[in-house]
């Protein structure tokens, strides 16, 4: 017997397929989705796997290609997931106001197809700089002249994570989403502010850094008028 796919990941693959039966059907090659009544899998909510300031600094170390290593930060910083890296373009940056948008385009779909602004801190506006004047490329990331691909960028990753031997081998690409909005909440930010600057369109998927951030939950119900 193998090992047991967890919940999850049969709910992304039956994401997938939908998805791309939907497609099937508005090209009437089919007549209807056959897993349109499917449910998804009752997940147990589990804590995401973050990177802490150390071992993030182990992995840094490891990475000895400049374009993956500006990338990584680049994404602890703004949040951003691969795909959206790796198809960012420079017409989507904005230096003036240190943002970017994110959205669909002719080769890329953003998750959902939604559109976003990311705000930029000095640290991301600093790595955009420095790579305008790298590359004539229309995109922000690239390796040789040419836009990175998705896959290449993230098995290079799990490379770096499996030399930097660091304590949990679970890290993936998009711990560095995950990081971006922990070390957020752990610093203060409300989970509000996490939601918008993801681009969470439910609440309730935010809630999943909410564990990190029980003196702010302390602070808030001593507020409470009642003493005893």
């Amino acid at each position: 017997m193998g090992d047991k796919l967890k919940a999850v990941s049969v709910n992304i693959e039956l994401r997938a397929l939908k998805a791309a039966f939907n497609v099937a059907r508005r090209w009437k090659l089919i007549a209807e989705n056959p897993c349109a009544e499917v449910s998804a899998i009752p997940a147990p909510d589990e804590p995401p796997i973050f990177f802490n300031t150390l071992d993030f600094e182990k992995l840094l170390a490891t990475i000895h290609q400049g374009w993956l290593r500006e990338m990584v930060v680049f994404a602890v910083l703004t949040g951003l997931r691969r795909g959206e890296l790796c198809n960012l373009k420079w017409q989507d940056v904005n230096f003036a106001t240190k943002v970017v948008q994110i959205h669909s385009s002719a080769t890329f779909k953003t998750k959902q197809g939604k559109r976003r602004v990311v705000a930029l801190n000095s640290a991301a506006s600093l790595i955009l700089q420095s790579r305008k004047h790298q590359s004539p490329s229309d995109y922000v990331f690239t390796l040789n002249g040419r836009k990175i691909r998705d896959e290449h960028a993230g098995r290079l990753f799990k490379r770096a994570v499996r030399a930097a031997k660091l304590s949990d081998q679970r890290l993936h690409f998009h711990s560095l989403r995950h990081t971006f909005a922990s070390w957020l909440v752990q610093n203060g930010a409300s989970l509000y502010q996490v939601q918008k600057l993801l681009g969470h369109s439910n609440p309730r998927i935010t809630q999943v850094y909410a564990h990190l951030q029980p003196s702010e939950m302390h602070e808030i119900v001593e507020r409470l008028p009642l003493t005893c």
